[in-house]
């Protein structure tokens, strides 16, 4: 029995080996590569030599092959052999570009022509790609106002499987947007359609702002916004169609034509809360201050609001995975709209691990004491965002990200704080001018994250024609990790005046400390000796009754709130400081005085980019003791940053030779519209109306003095520019009728 089962064991292995060595891959050859290696053929073919012969491989190898963008076409050829099986791959190389030639251009550069055609030479040609190239061609050119171009492309085969590629340009004349109408619309003109619109007729500004240039992303998004505008002010069914754009004969003038169907308005219908409620409804949406309620017009932007406002309030009370949904229905009878919120909160959730990452030099305690939450607490959307911007307002870091991270558990989430370092040393020299200062020259040596500690110091000099000032310092924002703040300043200046020179030496120590996010307090001691010198033969009696050295001895108690959007071009918020000095008294020194000064400054947006920047200075000085208020102590109202129109000083009293000797009390209003000229360049329009005056005793308040002006703002690549042109509306002896403003670099 056992021979028997051995011989047949082997007499089916003897029938079966022939068979099964013809399914395996004997060979693999590659055929038809001319300038592609077949080293190259070979790793983008999946199956191997001595693999069973497996169909789905064959496949993925013939696309792998088509991917390498070598050839137009891949076959395989199968042949069974007793041995095994041999697969041909025949390959069709695609031509190879043996040049580009691009004639006809002369206003664009070749190599902006060859980014946007992305065939060059020694490429494989591809088809479609050529066509996708010449297409690009003609819209590079139509982008920079060539509507008219023409881009004509050709191949020329060559032997050896290679090809010439011709492009021909005709650029035609540059075109711009001559006009921008619209059809349709009734309850807005085309005047306001057009300012919300970044599209612009070409005007006299073009050269400067590159108005007139159609670029079609930037009008669809117009188009989006115009939509929108329309829905925000009710119009829920708005159709806005896509632009018709015309071109005359001669190719230099574009027309845009946009037609609207504006639809019905409607306005709210009724409010509904639902879902997961923690209070009643109505309270809820008092607590939110929603922005809709029955019979106001509906817009999308209220809804949005109340939406986000719903989010924050559930958010800032642990609920990190609320979802709001606002669900709307129509009655077109009776053009309402009825809005339901759906509320679903989800479970509460904790904060799990804080981690920082990205900063190589900052210690982590300089960003955890940034941090208004701690491991353990409950979830705070209010909290994480007050935390990403006491952070970022350290100044000392070019990116910061909080972001949540899922965790194991639902009710747990990470915290994750990524920073990107930004340099805080700098050695900066340059320079600036000011009507007052003149030309002043800078060189400073500074330092906003001392030791990695965010410790701050620095050491300056402005050398000029009209003033010298040298001045070094040392802070640190967040003592022994509180919120209290300490710091010194030294500091020698020196003022060159029509009629006497002036000098400051001394230095300060400063302890603040914050109490909340936008308000915090300061106390600062201030060692002084002032210097009036090299007094004019001429001078006023006044003038030469202050030369001298007076030493002063000051503390001064200062509060501050600061909620602006932005520090250089505001648009809205508060930038308020109040301080209270007492000078001499129990302190010592040749002088007794209080003094006290307020600053005030509200911008808001009034009406589209139009912003209303409300500015208020008040002060007062009462000598006692001693007396003897200083010359420097004194308020000189005139000038940029008082009264403009006005030449420094001279909104106050002045004396007999019509030189401004400074006034006990101060008070100036500003008034000033500001107005986007272009948003790209940052530049700005001012129009400005200031009133007030400086003066001694209160019943010499009235009358006051006026002023009306212009101005221009712009944030140039050399730094802040402020140009201003006040005009005097009650010109008086001595004084000019208006005054030109100007300060570049280093705003005074």
């Amino acid at each position: 029995m056992k021979a028997l089962f051995a011989f047949l064991i082997g007499w089916a292995l003897a029938f079966a080996l022939p068979s099964w060595a013809q399914d395996l891959v004997k060979e693999i050859k590659v055929v038809g590569n001319q300038r592609v290696q077949t080293e190259t053929v070979l790793m983008n073919i999946r199956i191997s030599k001595g693999e069973p012969y497996d169909p789905e491989k064959v496949s993925e190898s013939v696309k792998a092959l088509y991917r390498t963008g070598y050839f137009y076409d891949v076959k395989v050829d199968r042949e069974e052999t007793p041995e095994g099986i041999v697969l041909t791959f025949i390959l069709f190389e695609k031509p190879q570009v043996k040049e580009v030639v691009i004639s006809g251009y002369q206003r664009l550069k070749r190599e902006e022509l060859e980014s946007a055609l992305k065939i060059k030479r020694g490429d494989f040609f591809d088809e479609a790609l050529w066509e996708e190239g010449l297409k690009a061609l003609k819209d590079l050119y139509a982008s920079k106002g060539f509507w008219v171009a023409s881009v004509q492309g050709d191949v020329e085969e060559l032997p050896g499987n290679e090809v010439v590629l011709y492009v021909d340009i005709q650029e035609g004349p540059k075109g711009a947007i001559r006009g921008i109408r619209f059809e349709g619309n009734k309850a807005f003109s085309d005047r306001k359609l057009k300012k919300l619109m970044r599209t612009k007729e070409k005007d006299w500004l073009s050269w400067l702002t590159k108005s007139g240039i159609l670029n079609k992303e930037v009008l669809e998004a117009d188009l989006a916004r115009i939509r929108y505008f329309y829905q925000d002010h009710g119009y829920a069914e708005v159709k806005v169609s896509e632009p018709e754009i015309t071109v005359s004969k001669d190719g230099r003038s574009l027309f845009i034509t946009v037609k609207i169907e504006e639809g019905k308005r409607y306005k709210i219908g009724s409010v509904d809360l639902t879902g997961e409620l923690d209070e009643p409804k109505e309270k809820l949406l008092k607590a939110i201050k929603a922005k809709t309620s029955p019979g106001r017009p509906y817009r999308i932007s209220d809804v949005t609001r109340d939406v986000s406002s719903l989010v924050d309030y559930y958010a800032s009370r642990g609920y990190a995975h609320v979802d709001v949904t606002p669900l709307s229905a129509l009655d077109r009878e009776k053009g309402e709209v009825h809005l339901v919120y759906k509320v679903e909160k989800g479970p509460k959730v904790y904060i799990g691990d804080i981690t920082i990452k990205g900063n190589t030099k900052t210690r982590d305690k300089v960003i955890r004491r940034e941090i208004k939450l701690a491991e353990g607490d409950l979830y705070n959307a209010k909290e994480i965002r007050q935390s990403l911007r006491r952070t970022k307002r350290l100044g000392i870091f070019k990116t910061v990200e909080f972001n949540t991270v899922p965790t194991s558990r639902q009710d747990v989430l990470d915290l994750e704080v990524k920073v990107e370092e930004m340099p805080t040393g700098a050695f900066q020299f340059g320079g600036g001018y000011s009507s007052l200062h003149g030309l002043v020259g800078m060189v400073a040596l500074s330092e906003r994250n001392l030791l990695g500690k965010g410790y701050r110091a620095y050491i300056k000099a402005s050398l000029g024609a009209k003033m010298d000032q040298f001045s070094l310092g040392f802070t640190d924002p967040r003592f022994m990790d509180t919120f209290y703040s300490v710091g010194f300043d030294l500091f020698n200046e020196l003022y060159d005046y029509a009629a006497y020179d002036y000098r400051i030496r001394g230095g300060d120590v400063a302890v603040g400390k914050e109490l909340s996010d936008s308000v915090r307090v300061d106390f600062v001691y201030r060692y002084e000796k002032q210097k009036v010198f090299n007094v004019a033969e001429d001078a006023s009696e006044y003038i030469k009754s202050q030369q001298g050295t007076t030493t002063l001895n000051k503390a001064v108690l200062g509060f501050s709130h600061f909620t602006l959007d932005e520090p250089l071009f505001p648009t809205k918020g508060w930038d308020n400081s109040f301080y209270l000095t007492n000078a001499g008294g129990p302190l010592g020194g040749d002088s007794d005085f209080l003094r006290a000064e307020a600053s005030i400054s509200w911008f808001k947006p009034i009406w589209g980019d139009l912003v209303l920047n409300l500015r208020g200075k008040f002060g007062i000085i009462e000598p006692y003791g001693k007396g003897n208020v200083p010359l420097g102590e004194k308020f000189f109202v005139g000038g940029m940053r008082t009264l403009r129109g006005f030449e420094y000083g001279m909104a106050g009293p002045v004396d007999e030779n019509y030189e401004p000797k400074g006034a006990l009390k101060m008070t100036v209003v500003n008034f000033e519209f500001l107005y986007p000229l272009s948003k790209e360049l940052g530049l700005r329009l001012a129009l400005f109306y200031d009133v007030g005056k400086g003066f001694d005793k209160w019943q010499e308040l009235f009358p006051l003095r006026h002023a009306v002006g212009v101005g221009l703002r712009w944030y140039s690549p050399l730094g802040p520019i402020r140009i201003d042109w006040g005009y005097n509306l009650d010109r008086k002896k001595g004084e000019k009728a208006s005054v030109w403003d100007f300060a570049i670099g280093i705003m005074y």
